[in-house]
């Protein structure tokens, strides 16, 4: 028993690590135009910001969501599984010196939530009334992430917002951010 309960707690805590590097990556790749790192030149992170600050945030901007569209499409608002866990591996290197178990959970947890984040962004984006939106916790992350898009300097996480709560990046909405939430069927 504590055994299960240690992996729980082990689980837990990789879940909020996964939540500040998503708000991490967020807010510093996605928000920020390359300038003086060491990759500001690269092709890569050049298309990693124009892609989501520039593409999808003009999309987004004035409707919130629009109709669905067939998969392969939606890569602009989807997260590939096959990256994120190749993007998990040097986190794992560094967890295997703190704990083994560690280390071999996260790539886990990091497939977890890629699967969660695709599944409700695209309920977000592109909704077909899939079997979790009218739950309170996916209309609480729809309004989170909706006001993300009406504060692109707010909100980071869409897929658990511990990260903007940790740095401080939660916006709070005003009464047009609340009619708009009301409009979209979030509110």
């Amino acid at each position: 028993m504590v055994f299960f309960l240690q992996m729980v707690g082990l689980f837990a805590a990789l879940v909020v690590l996964m939540s500040l590097i998503e708000h991490q990556v967020h807010s510093r790749l996605m928000h920020k135009k390359p300038r003086f790192s060491l990759f500001r030149g690269s092709p890569a992170r050049l298309k990693i910001f124009t892609q989501h600050a520039v593409v999808h945030h003009r999309q987004y901007f004035k409707a919130f969501h629009d109709a669905p569209v067939p998969h392969g499409e939606d890569r602009g608002i989807r997260l590939n599984l096959r990256e994120g866990l190749m993007e998990s591996l040097p986190v794992s290197l560094v967890l295997v010196f703190f704990s083994t178990p560690a280390a071999i959970m996260f790539p886990v947890v990091v497939c977890l939530h890629h699967l969660m984040w695709n599944q409700i962004h695209l309920e977000m984006h592109k909704p077909e009334d899939r079997f979790f939106a009218k739950w309170p916790f996916y209309k609480l992350l729809a309004r989170h992430h909706y006001l993300h898009h009406r504060h692109p300097d707010k909100n980071f996480n869409v897929a658990l917002p511990v990260g903007d709560l940790i740095f401080g990046t939660l916006a709070k909405a005003d009464e047009a951010d609340r009619q708009g939430m009301i409009a979209e069927g979030i509110g």
